[in-house]
């Protein structure tokens, strides 16, 4: 499931410039905090939401996602899921933390992403899984990613 924010048309011109885009996600992650500060939920998800799919859609420019990439997808992404749970949606919640961790790991494991430094990017994605799955007293279903990522996190950095 993808979570669409951004009509067509503005997706199309935030694709042709890269400074564009990058400029967009900081004026968007901005109002977003603001909004989310103000616990004003809408449109926090609202901006938080072009944010996360904005990065998402920058990362799939990129051959090989670089640590600033990847940095936009996660904050934008934990903004969004913890907007999320302030709506009271903790499906969607759970979705955002998922998409995130899944995408650092992906990274991870090609050849090329082992040489970006993501060991923290990936514990704190942990930390935001395991703080959701107790909340929803469903720790249990988080072990085998939580072994999962910590295999990969010695296999790649130790």
């Amino acid at each position: 499931m993808s979570i669409r924010f951004l009509c067509d048309t503005h997706r199309q011109q935030l694709l042709r410039s890269k400074v564009v885009a990058e400029t967009r996600w900081d004026e968007w992650m901005e109002a977003g905090r603001e909004a989310y500060a103000e616990r004003n939920w809408v449109s926090a998800l609202r901006y938080l939401g072009c944010s996360f799919e904005l990065s998402e859609l920058m990362l799939g420019l990129e051959r090989l996602p670089d640590a600033p990439s990847l940095d936009r997808y996660m904050l934008a992404g934990h903004y969004l899921a913890e907007c999320f749970a302030r709506c009271g949606d903790s499906h969607l919640q759970q979705h955002c933390l998922l998409a995130v961790h899944y995408r650092l790991l992906k990274t991870l494991q090609s050849p090329e992403g082992r040489g970006l430094s993501l060991q923290r990017n990936v514990e704190i994605s942990l930390q935001m899984l395991e703080r959701h799955y107790r909340a929803e007293n469903r720790l249990d279903e988080l072990s085998h990613c939580r072994r999962e990522s910590l295999r990969l996190l010695q296999r790649c950095y130790h």
